[in-house]
């Protein structure tokens, strides 16, 4: 199904939008909120230190070589078994202004890190995770492309959750290495899907433009023929 048809796809940008201006605004209180106390204690109480090298590595595909890693290979991969440009370039956009927006975001929102021992290095400000956004952005684009391609509906559904505890685990990782709240990481996750589902909405666009030049180029050569 196309992201512009889906109900669900409406549903989560709504909750998305609401999620995300509700804790900008309860960060801009300035208050410690109740739920970054309880998470942030749940889950370091959770994943003790016999998991950090776990976390580290999940940690280490979000930042900028890991990033820039999976996206080319996904983007060669696109290349070699479909030629899908659209969504070669869609990508691409995506990931690329999606980075700029939460550097704008962190930058306007001046969120200061946890005060803790951050036990990976950082130097950002806090408010959305980038982590967090960019994930959601990448392997829920990914996410969308491979489900696009799978013909069972059980293929599909496993897919999804994958690319879901996935993105979960990334997001999580920067709390279990102290450098975010969970709200950060909420608040990226939300402003996340919502340029992912606009993204989306980008490459179906130019895919079926495409589309439709290469079907009347084939037309106009069977007429001249």
């Amino acid at each position: 199904m196309e992201m512009r048809r889906s109900k669900w796809a409406y549903f989560f940008l709504a909750a998305s939008a609401a999620i995300f201006l509700y804790f900008l605004y309860a960060v801009q209180s300035g208050e410690i909120l109740s739920f970054d106390r309880y998470l942030s204690s749940f889950f370091t109480g959770i994943f003790t230190e016999g998991s950090y090298p776990y976390f580290e590595f999940m940690d280490s595909l979000g930042n900028k070589v890991g990033v820039g890693i999976v996206t080319l290979f996904f983007i060669v991969w696109l290349w070699v078994k479909h030629r899908d440009y659209a969504a070669m370039a869609a990508l691409v956009f995506a990931v690329a202004i999606g980075n700029e927006a939460n550097k704008w975001l962190k930058d306007a929102i001046g969120r200061p890190r946890p005060d803790e021992e951050h036990l990976v290095n950082v130097a950002s400000l806090s408010f959305p995770s980038g982590h967090a956004m960019i994930g959601m952005i990448l392997y829920t684009f990914i996410g969308f492309i491979i489900i696009k391609e799978l013909k069972s509906a059980k293929a599909k559904w496993i897919t999804g959750i994958m690319a879901g505890i996935w993105i979960f685990l990334m997001g999580i990782s920067r709390v279990i290495m102290k450098v975010h709240y969970p709200s950060d990481i909420a608040a990226g996750f939300a402003a996340g899907f919502i340029w992912v589902f606009l993204s989306i909405i980008l490459y179906e666009a130019l895919r079926a433009m495409f589309t439709k030049k290469a079907y009347e180029k084939r037309l106009s050569l069977m007429i001249v023929s």
